[in-house]
């Protein structure tokens, strides 16, 4: 391709299936190159000046859906924009956030409000270092969500840090949603294990007992 401000470019594109039987998706990306020459033997090699996620739109990995829908719709959108407007993306974290301390720790109408105040209503509840991270989010989310009342005074958040905040959302999910399914089910399973052996242990008593009956019959008749 000629013609362009920036030289000669070109439009390279990759394709992934993946080999997992149960998956199959396609992964597609294309990058604008530009062929340089790498030194005094003139042997050309590219540069990338920008690469495109195609398929899948985002790298917004799939959530159970016990998390509820629209704390899902919320990540999945802070990740659709991250590159588009990383300042955009953590205010969308930081109200996947807010959804997930009302949700998961069930504030009640009361404690809703300023995302601030519902963060210290959790504070205690949580490892401080863990609760330091959370409040990064709302922090850093804030630069997106709210107009500073100084127009002249502009703080940008670049795209591996509204990335960052992202991951820390990922890790939320683990910690507080996907932990404490595998904890339901886990005690799930174990009450329902004792509760067949609880029926096993009275089967075998009701056994043993028709068994004694019926060898004191026998005896009587004898």
């Amino acid at each position: 391709m000629t013609g362009y401000r920036k030289g000669r470019v070109g439009l390279r594109s990759n394709a992934i299936v993946c080999p997992n039987p149960d998956c199959e998706e396609l992964t597609l990306s294309v990058e604008l190159t530009k062929s340089v020459n790498a030194g005094s033997n003139d042997i050309p090699h590219l540069l990338v000046h920008n690469s495109f996620q195609l398929l899948p739109q985002s790298n917004a990995k799939p959530q159970p859906e016990y998390i509820p829908q629209e704390i899902r719709e919320n990540y999945t959108e802070a990740c659709l924009i991250l590159h588009q407007s990383p300042k955009a993306s953590a205010a969308m974290s930081r109200r996947c956030l807010q959804g997930m301390v009302r949700d998961f720790w069930k504030l009640s109408k009361k404690e809703c409000g300023i995302l601030y105040n519902e963060l210290q209503t959790i504070k205690d509840r949580v490892p401080a270092d863990s609760w330091e991270a959370i409040d990064t989010i709302r922090k850093v989310g804030n630069i997106g969500a709210h107009m500073e009342k100084d127009v002249n005074y502009v703080v940008d958040v670049e795209p591996q840090e509204a990335a960052m905040l992202i991951e820390l959302i990922e890790n939320l999910f683990l910690d507080w949603y996907i932990d404490r399914h595998k904890r339901e089910e886990r005690n799930r399973r174990l009450i329902a294990l004792g509760a067949n052996k609880k029926t096993q242990e009275d089967d075998a008593k009701a056994a043993s007992q028709k068994a004694s009956l019926s060898q004191k019959a026998v005896a009587d008749k004898s």
